[in-house]
């Protein structure tokens, strides 16, 4: 059973820089989203504001955790 261990390490390595790496990804794609957003909503509302407000927020919490996650890959 003590030999199956490293090969539990190294995937569990390998998914979480996976993960990390989707997660930055979404992040990216998120901002995108975000943009056109903004690019194509009145401004005039004050719940457009609350919900640009939210996504960044998100967008902000999302960049943090797949930093982490790759941070904790090494």
């Amino acid at each position: 059973m003590g030999d199956y261990l490293p090969y539990t390490e190294t995937t569990m390595r390998l998914l979480q820089v996976l993960s990390g790496i989707a997660v930055l990804l979404l992040a990216l794609h998120f901002i995108h989203m975000l943009h056109h957003f903004f690019a194509e909503m009145p401004h005039d509302s004050p719940l457009f504001w609350a919900g640009l407000a939210v996504g960044v927020a998100v967008d902000v919490l999302a960049f943090i955790g797949g930093c982490l996650l790759l941070r904790r890959s090494r």
